[in-house]
């Protein structure tokens, strides 16, 4: 049985795991009432690096540069973008999809901070705080989260 069902809605979007100081930044989706990382919908002007970036600006006022991990393989004539370190497509509801491109990034810079209508707030979380039971995330999203973390020490 195929995963993409005949006539599924697919929508694409995009994320990022921002890591300072051996943390990740997380936001708490109000919508979800879980905690995850930053991103949102790919627009149709956009590349879906494109939309990390400022989806991560829109929700958390940071400027971001992405990882070494997600530099482009000069493999094409064209302009090469940004890899994400893995795509994930997931189920939001029957016939609906979402094709998620996951980036990981360092800050650049912020500017003032933000309160996005689609959070409540905003943590930096160790390795410690995401392998406990004190914050409710999705379980692939605190796998990837711990395997980022275990790489950029």
């Amino acid at each position: 049985m195929s995963f993409l069902p005949d006539g599924a809605d697919v929508d694409y979007t995009a994320s990022v795991f921002i890591i300072k100081d051996s943390k990740i930044l997380f936001m708490k989706h109000d919508k979800l009432g879980r905690w995850i990382q930053p991103g949102g919908h790919v627009e149709d002007n956009e590349t879906p690096d494109q939309a990390a970036k400022r989806e991560a600006m829109e929700e958390t006022g940071y400027k971001i540069q992405f990882t070494d991990q997600n530099q482009p393989s000069s493999f094409s004539q064209e302009e090469d973008l940004p890899t994400p370190f893995n795509v994930n497509l997931h189920r939001i509801r029957d016939g609906h999809l979402h094709c998620d491109f996951m980036y990981t990034a360092h800050v650049e810079s912020q500017t003032e901070a933000t309160h996005s209508h689609e959070h409540s707030g905003l943590s930096w979380l160790s390795r410690e705080d995401i392998e406990s039971d004190k914050y409710n995330m999705p379980d692939n999203v605190r796998r990837e989260a711990v395997k980022i973390l275990k790489q950029n020490q």
